[in-house]
């Protein structure tokens, strides 16, 4: 212990001046008695000198003597040498990329661990200046040259990102913003990997508790000869065991699953069939908990609108419009051949050859010729598991009358009156043609409810315009460009968010994985972004380096203790007032 202030001791010598006062005051109390005579020739008290001398220590003395010397040490300027290290430079760099957000045993994520060493190093370090590196595939300057209190506060505000890991040429030109590698003695990089080229006096701190499973890779490919799509999944076991999980892949309606049996330490890759698939968006699930979450989930969309385009030919129907914008986005256009969906009514028509056609109460040549109209009676479901009947009663139907058709090529007819078609198909290899026999308006499906279930089966049905074979899946971090899709009307994430980019550009730094829309003039684009596939690598068994320690020196802080001393110099104050107080009141005479 040190003292700043050592003149202050002289102020003790005013202890003498206590204890003079105090044995000069009287400790003799006058007592009324009826006689004098009994209390003559008795002998002195048999105590001795040393338990006389004690009856005058009271602890009205001692309080004061303590806060005397309370006061004394306290102006003496007490401090407390602590013994710390001393650089002239201190980088502490903390892994921010995604695989930091990995839970361990206890609770607390890597990054929170790493937070708490870097908390340590500041406290055990001073440093004429000390700065504060988020690393990872974009690094971050969290904080120049401050006082450690302030950059303890930073760090603990700090939260990792969704970004891939990033190299040492990441980290040198970061630091050379700030001065360069050789202007900081000490160097502690706080990671979950070992890091390659670390500068020699960089010592390197790993944080890789938390086994994963996760998916590193996802995509879909359009099946072009027959319906749906086909995914391709790569998932990876970083587990010492095995593990019994399964993969779910969605488009958002309808969903297929595959059981997974993985061997400890592997990757393995599948490709799963589906079928039944109409969608643009595709996400596939690891049901499987485990110490990244991250990972668990990854998104795919194709290179198609998500929202289907509608030709209209003849009048617009506003029931129809209302039952298709129910089921799904839709995009009117304006050109037949960007058309997911013909609609035509009650106008003949040339043959068309390609895609889905709702023809109502319409001819189309080559196909179908209208005749006479008759009057309907009841409706037969004549194909009654056909898919766009699903879900649909058909005795609730009401048509006042049909028209009767001479088909030219081999059809289906799905509802029927009296033998006569009402609702036929002709299905070939590159076209469905659907034809209505009666005027929507003299019946009463659009009031019915089954005439929104009837136009969302219409939907399922729809064979989407091919996707372009693109099989990109861009991950946090990349520019995504948004060229080559229209006039841009909005950009927003998964809740509806507005997301910000770049108009000179026309580019887009996803801030986090997910599923992004693009709205334009010529419909919504899906926008799927994924954590990097490196994150769910973790590498956990990978041997690493021993680091070089520089030598550092040691210096002293110093802690002030006057502080204490001054608050225990007032409650001794306090104590002594309370206690003189209880001997100054009046003794009660008994009656």
């Amino acid at each position: 212990m040190r003292f700043g202030n050592p003149a202050a001791f002289y102020f003790l010598l005013g202890a003498l001046l206590i204890l003079l006062l105090h044995f000069l005051r009287s400790r003799e109390r006058r007592r009324e008695v009826s006689t004098l005579f009994l209390w003559e020739g008795l002998p002195g008290d048999p105590q001795s000198k040393a338990a006389q001398f004690r009856q005058h220590i009271d602890p009205l003395l001692l309080l004061q003597l303590g806060i005397l010397t309370a006061l004394t040490l306290a102006l003496a300027q007490p401090v407390l040498p602590i013994s710390q290290r001393s650089v002239s430079g201190l980088a502490i760099v903390i892994d921010g990329s995604t695989s930091m957000r990995t839970q361990t045993e206890d609770g607390t994520t890597r990054y929170q661990q790493a937070i708490e060493q870097a908390a340590t190093t500041l406290a055990e370090y001073t440093a004429e200046k000390t700065v504060l590196i988020q690393f990872s595939e974009h690094p971050q300057l969290l904080a120049h040259p401050k006082e450690a209190s302030d950059l303890e506060a930073i760090l603990r505000d700090s939260s990792p990102t969704w970004f891939g890991d990033g190299t040492t040429e990441d980290l040198v030109t970061m630091m050379g913003s700030v001065g360069g590698v050789d202007q900081f003695e000490r160097i502690v990089v706080l990671s979950d990997h070992p890091l390659e080229g670390l500068p020699p006096h960089a010592d390197l701190i790993l944080f890789n508790e938390g086994d994963n499973v996760g998916i590193t890779a996802f995509s879909v490919r359009q099946n072009v000869t027959d319906y749906g799509i086909s995914a391709f999944v790569e998932v990876l076991n970083d587990t010492a065991g095995y593990v019994d999980t399964a993969v779910r892949i969605s488009d958002g309606e309808n969903q297929t699953t595959l059981s997974l049996m993985l061997a400890p330490g592997s990757i393995e890759q599948y490709t799963i069939p589906f079928p039944n698939s109409r969608g643009s968006v595709f996400t596939a699930t690891l049901e499987h908990p485990d110490a990244l979450d991250a990972d668990n989930q990854r998104f795919f969309a194709l290179e198609r609108p998500i929202d289907v385009r509608v030709y209209w030919i003849g009048e617009r129907n506003r029931y129809i419009i209302a039952a298709l914008r129910a089921s799904v986005p839709v995009t009117e256009v304006k050109d037949i051949a960007q058309a997911d969906l013909v609609i035509v009514n009650q106008t003949p028509v040339p043959s068309i050859e390609k895609g889905v056609v709702l023809l109502i109460q319409s001819s189309m040549e080559g196909v179908l010729t209208l005749g006479q109209a008759r009057t309907a009676g009841d409706i037969i479901a004549s194909e009654p598991n056909h898919p766009l009947l699903r879900s649909m009663d058909a005795s609730d139907f009401r048509i006042r009358q049909i028209v009767e058709g001479q088909f030219e090529v081999p059809y289906t007819a799905l509802l029927e009156t009296d033998g006569v078609p009402v609702l036929a198909e002709v299905h070939d290899s590159s076209r469905r043609l659907f034809f209505l026999m009666a005027d929507l308006m003299n019946t009463n499906l659009p009031v019915t409810v089954d005439f929104p279930i009837f136009i969302r089966n219409l939907v399922n049905e729809l064979v989407r315009i091919p996707a372009e074979l693109s099989f990109e899946a861009p991950e946090v971090g990349d520019f995504i460009t948004l060229q080559g899709r229209g006039t841009i009307q909005s950009l927003t994430d998964a809740q509806d968010r507005p997301q910000a980019y770049s108009e000179a550009l026309m580019t887009f730094a996803p801030p986090e994985p997910g599923v992004y829309t693009l709205r334009t003039d010529k419909g919504a684009f899906a926008l799927t972004v994924n954590i990097p596939a490196s994150e769910t690598v973790l590498r956990t068994n990978e041997p690493i380096a021993a680091s070089t320690q520089a030598f550092i020196e040691r210096s002293e802080r110093l802690y002030p203790l006057w502080p204490i001393l001054l608050a225990m110099a007032v409650l001794l104050l306090i104590a002594e007032s309370f206690l003189h107080l209880g001997l100054s009141l009046p003794l009660r005479r008994s009656s």
